[in-house]
């Protein structure tokens, strides 16, 4: 029985080899499988991360970019603010013009006028007698009256040379000048 018992103790020998073999191979194979899936997982986390980081640095410029365009928005909002008041301010400068000067504006700007005498000029009230006394060859309204300037009427045709059509008028001319003026950036 000891042949018996030999054999049976190779036959379990070359078993237990044999199975740890496997186990060792098996082993093997995990620790492959484990390595290549945290690769993976890894590789994926990297990913991940620079496509986030990337996303953040987007929002991040979008972000940047959108309160700079609100505020060249805002500063483009006070700017026309303040342009809009010098309108203003020269609208209502020019309705407080003392009589030298308005005889001064009324006389070069009647001088350049081809006129054919008779027609009816309207000014400020507070200019009218004034008007009148430089013997015009023009009627002066008795009934209306304009803010600033004066108008000339004749036969249905009016001539405005008020000042604040004169400054609307020239608005986008003046505009450009008075922003070039006040924001010398």
């Amino acid at each position: 029985m000891s042949n018996l018992d030999n054999l049976v103790q190779k036959i379990l020998d070359d078993a237990k080899t044999q199975a740890s073999a496997i186990v060792d191979e098996a082993n093997k194979i995990k620790e492959d499988i484990i390595n290549t899936r945290t690769k993976e997982a890894e590789e994926r986390k990297r990913r991940i991360l620079e496509r986030a980081e990337q996303e953040a640095n987007l929002l991040k410029e979008r972000t940047i970019s959108n309160a700079e365009l609100k505020v060249r928005n805002e500063k483009l909002r006070a700017k026309q603010e303040i342009i809009e008041k010098v309108f203003s301010m020269a609208k209502e400068r020019l309705k407080d013009l003392d009589e030298d000067k308005y005889v001064s504006y009324l006389q070069a700007t009647l001088k350049n006028l081809n006129l054919k005498g008779g027609e009816t000029i309207i000014v400020p009230e507070k200019m009218r007698k004034k008007v009148k006394s430089l013997k015009l060859n023009l009627q002066v309204s008795e009934e209306e009256t304009v803010d600033s300037g004066f108008l000339i009427k004749d036969k249905g045709i009016i001539l405005n040379y008020t000042f604040e059509s004169l400054i609307d008028y020239y608005r986008d001319e003046l505009e450009a000048e008075i922003a070039q003026s006040l924001f010398k950036e």
